[in-house]
């Protein structure tokens, strides 16, 4: 009686057209994003552009490109580093803060990606504002005249000659594309010889799930940290060694590479002339090194096959070892229902004896 008088007081209490409220069950909540994790491109985008770090940098380039403008309409011959990183390279600061910031604000599982994609995305974008501000500061009467009165008779002049283009065309290429091109090579150099190897050294097992090895035992996290660990000194090689074979074959005073070994001791006696010969030949002799790496890094490492296969990313060797797999699998299957198939149809059989008795 009392449990009905107390269920009535509560329906009279409720207000018209409007059910109880249900407790809400743990699987109703909104499942928040693992850190580092981009579930929209929408956040994605603001995490890069939105940083208070990244945004006052790209405002800084602003300033520099000014500067350089003035320093380069006062000086025509001033060819230095200075001038030209502030005419063409100044997008490079936000960008390499981007590239920098996934090691301790991305989870080691995606910090390698997400650089990797800021490189292509944050140059395209952060190279306009000095692009535009060059152009803005050259177009002034002022400047444009002290550009035009410093020139030689045939309009040369190493920075907004006569000869090369309008200015619009110069601030386009010099602060647009030239600093587009200088903020990407930065960034992959950073994401190869900084961003990478720190994550391999320092948090190996997040960047091996990162490449999709195998850590599930104790035997495999030790084998991922040694593959993601020289997978890191094998991609720092493939751009260091050619850059050393190139910049060293322009200047070595040897005419060969076999030559460039004799003349390459003489670099501790004269060092300024005979260094060029040193990088060639170091270059030279990290070629079978790498390939041995390559060989023991194939021997050591074990990749998650079935995680590479389900995203497409397998190469022609995890595609070969993935059907022996699967084939092996298969055979293993089959031959445990054999006796289960067996054992079902013993059953079968002797119940249907006991119907015929």
């Amino acid at each position: 009686m009392s449990d009905e008088s107390t269920d009535s007081a509560a329906a009279s209490d409720r207000k018209p057209g409007r059910s109880p409220r249900l407790p809400t069950s743990p699987q109703t909540k909104k499942r928040e994003p693992e850190r580092g994790s981009p579930d929209t491109l929408g956040s994605f985008l603001r995490r890069i552009f939105l940083d208070p770090v990244f945004l006052a940098l790209v405002l800084a380039t602003i300033p520099l490109s000014v500067w350089g403008v003035m320093r380069t309409a006062a000086d025509p011959n001033d060819t230095g580093a200075l001038t030209a990183f502030l005419l063409t390279g100044t997008a490079v600061l936000p960008t390499a803060w981007s590239i920098l910031c996934p090691l301790w604000k991305e989870d080691a599982k995606v910090a390698i990606m997400v650089s990797l994609v800021r490189t292509i995305v944050v140059p395209i974008v952060v190279c306009w504002p000095p692009a535009v501000t060059v152009l803005i500061t050259v177009s002034q009467a002022d400047v444009m005249q002290q550009i035009v009165e410093t020139r030689r008779p045939d309009g040369w002049r190493y920075f907004f000659g006569g000869e090369d283009g309008g200015v619009v065309q110069q601030a386009i290429v010099l602060g647009g594309l030239a600093g587009m091109i200088f903020a990407m090579l930065t960034a992959l150099a950073l994401s190869v010889f900084v961003v990478l190897p720190v994550l391999a050294w320092f948090k190996p097992l997040g960047a091996a799930e990162s490449n999709m090895m195998v850590t599930a035992t104790k035997e495999d996290q030790a084998a991922a940290k040694s593959g993601i660990r020289m997978l890191s000194v094998i991609l720092m090689m493939t751009f260091a060694v050619p850059a050393l074979i190139i910049f060293g074959k322009n200047n070595a005073s040897a005419r060969s590479w076999y030559e460039a070994f004799a003349t390459a001791p003489r670099f501790f006696a004269e060092p300024e002339y005979f260094y060029g010969d040193v990088m060639w030949v170091v270059g030279i002799l990290a070629i079978p090194v790498g390939i041995l790496l390559i060989v023991w890094l194939r021997r050591v490492q074990r990749p998650d096959l079935r995680k590479r296969a389900e995203w497409g990313v397998n190469s022609w060797e995890d595609r070969r070892r993935w059907k022996r797999l699967r084939g092996r699998e298969a055979l293993e299957s089959g031959a445990s229902s054999e006796p289960r198939e067996a054992a079902t149809g013993a059953v079968e059989g002797a119940a249907t004896e006991s119907e015929a008795e």
